[in-house]
């Protein structure tokens, strides 16, 4: 945890009302629950709570007077372990290994927790404000710490309206 809050002061880039930094950690899915004892609806990720919170925390950092109100956009660049499969005997990336990361989580799911955290950790007031996402998932580069690369900007700083 403090490794990514060294990141976020360090990495984070505020322009106006747009706001990037990256949290590290390894991306956890939202969504899927299971019924408990009670009939109450449990997250199946064990994961989710301690990533989510890796994300609360870095958000919180930022210099925001109260949450973002306005219609937003977002930018998320989910960044994968690499399996050792992807590495040669000496440690380097293969030729044929992918850039991309075709398999679960679903991109969807890790979204969801990204924005929910987003709305926990105070950066927006309600997630339905996001009016406009990018969001792709790829394998880290050689050196590269996986985690999520955040960009939230209100709609003055979109390139579309």
């Amino acid at each position: 945890m403090a490794d990514g809050e060294r990141q976020v002061k360090a990495g984070a880039q505020e322009m106006n009302n747009c706001y990037s930094w990256k949290t590290v950690g390894i991306p956890a899915p939202q969504g899927s629950k299971t019924i408990g004892r009670y009939g109450q609806l449990i997250e199946s990720s064990k994961a989710l709570k301690p990533w989510r919170q890796l994300i609360v925390d870095d958000a919180k950092t930022l210099p925001l007077e109260k949450p973002l109100d306005t219609p937003i956009g977002v930018s998320l660049v989910f960044l994968f372990p690499r399996p050792k499969r992807h590495f040669t005997t000496n440690g380097q990336i293969k030729a044929n290994a992918p850039k991309f990361k075709t398999t679960r989580p679903d991109l969807d799911k890790c979204t969801r927790a990204v924005l929910d955290a987003l709305t926990i950790g105070g950066v927006i007031k309600d997630d339905s404000l996001v009016y406009s996402i990018s969001v792709y998932k790829r394998y880290c580069a050689r050196n590269e710490d996986p985690g999520v690369q955040i960009t939230v900007m209100d709609s003055e700083e979109l390139p579309f309206k």
